[in-house]
């Protein structure tokens, strides 16, 4: 009967360890969404993007795209918010998720004409087009980069991308 009570509470407390556990996880996300939604307001643009770069290094897509989505409600005018959809490009890219990939390197093509990032989204929607076998929109834009930025270092990554495409 001891021996019965001991097992069941050994369990028990291994049951209780891993709930506490899966809270604070499910605890974290929520402070995070709360964050997001403006619930805490105290941040500013630099911390919201250094929080961004940290979810890149990281490899957390899915906390980059929330955050992400949080910082350009709040700021969306900031000097960052550029680097930051073109981080989320290149993190979507690197996931094989094509589409996000393409669409966040298109916010920063069409809604930052003059971003330094410019150049990099047009050649990482081409490599996200290549990627999904559309190799004749790949080459249009390889073809772009090649005519419109030759001093650029995506004009001799386009050039040798367009030779592998052929």
């Amino acid at each position: 009967m001891i021996r019965k009570a001991c097992l069941i509470l050994g369990v028990f407390g291994a049951l209780t360890s891993a709930a506490v556990v899966n809270k604070t996880r499910t605890s974290n996300y929520d402070d995070l969404v709360k964050e997001l939604e403006g619930i805490k307001d105290s941040k500013s643009d630099l911390e919201y993007y250094s929080e961004i770069i940290s979810d890149y290094q990281a490899g957390k897509y899915r906390n980059l795209s929330i955050r992400l989505k949080g910082f350009s409600k709040k700021f969306p005018k900031s000097p960052f918010l550029d680097n930051a959809y073109y981080l989320a490009g290149k993190m979507a890219l690197e996931e094989k998720n094509y589409k996000d990939s393409v669409g966040y390197f298109q916010r920063v093509i069409s809604e930052f004409p003059m971003s330094n990032k410019v150049v990099a989204s047009k050649f990482g929607k081409a490599m996200a087009y290549r990627s999904m076998n559309l190799n004749n929109q790949s080459l249009a834009i390889f073809n772009e980069i090649r005519r419109k930025h030759p001093q650029s270092p995506e004009y001799f990554r386009a050039e040798t991308e367009m030779k592998l495409v052929r």
